[in-house]
């Protein structure tokens, strides 16, 4: 929180400046320690193949922001005890951080993009220790099944009618059942705008912790200040947001 504060108070050169070294620090790093095209991101061994991710996904592992505000979320807040349910694992990044920090069997993570379930357990194979769980499916109020839009650029994969998208079908799972079923405290979710839907969804008193991307492009700002009221009436507090304001951490206390 103390980095956040200093941040506001620096000029906007310096910011870029900083930034810039950092990242330029973590290409060359990433570049020479590089074995067999895996990357090491946050002590989580990815493997950094553009043919698979994308050159974008690749670059901003190399340079060391993938997913570095959820990355954030993870390191302040995530306590011993926590059950993750992560909702988007993407390429198995977060999922496999909550991980590292925790007992077997304490991390849940869904991914609704079937395409990607083989670049997930690939990674979960680099990796030592305890591993996530993985199902492959979409959260919602009600089970059953969804189309899912799925664009070049799979990490913008949507519910939400993506023209020119892939469309595949794939099974809708009770949020709250699951939650009451995995007794998990603390939700983790990047869903490219669905979390509007999951807060809508999530009945009160089930986790204490929700960690999230916002996706004001998609969503509107008047829904993602809609879903806050909610969170506040729930008895969640908004205990921190990143600088530019696209990730939030609630926390019920």
């Amino acid at each position: 929180m103390l980095r956040d504060q200093i941040g506001r108070l620096l000029p906007d050169n310096l910011k870029t400046a900083i930034y810039d070294t950092y990242r330029l620090t973590n290409r060359v790093r990433n570049r020479l320690t590089m074995r067999d095209g895996v990357v090491s991101l946050h002590g989580v061994r990815l493997r950094a193949d553009p043919d698979l991710i994308g050159e974008e996904v690749v670059e901003r592992i190399l340079v060391g922001d993938y997913e570095g505000r959820e990355a954030r979320m993870v390191s302040m807040f995530l306590e011993p005890s926590d059950r993750v349910i992560e909702l988007g694992a993407g390429i198995g990044f977060i999922g496999l951080l909550c991980a590292s920090r925790l007992a077997p069997g304490q991390v849940q993570s869904f991914e609704a993009n079937p395409m990607m379930e083989e670049i997930i357990r690939g990674n979960y194979a680099l990796n030592d220790g305890p591993l996530p769980e993985l199902t492959i499916g979409l959260l919602s109020e009600e089970p059953g099944e969804a189309v899912f839009y799925i664009p070049e650029l799979f990490w913008a994969a949507s519910t939400t009618p993506i023209p020119d998208a892939k469309t595949v079908r794939t099974p809708r799972i009770s949020l709250n059942e699951k939650i009451r079923e995995l007794g998990s405290t603390f939700l983790i979710m990047d869903i490219e705008g669905g979390e509007i839907d999951i807060i809508e969804a999530l009945e009160p008193g089930s986790v204490r912790k929700i960690a999230m991307e916002l996706h004001p492009e998609v969503t509107g700002e008047d829904a993602i200040a809609g879903m806050t009221r909610r969170l506040t009436e729930m008895g969640f507090t908004r205990r921190w947001t990143s600088n530019a304001g696209q990730h939030a951490y609630f926390e019920a206390l």
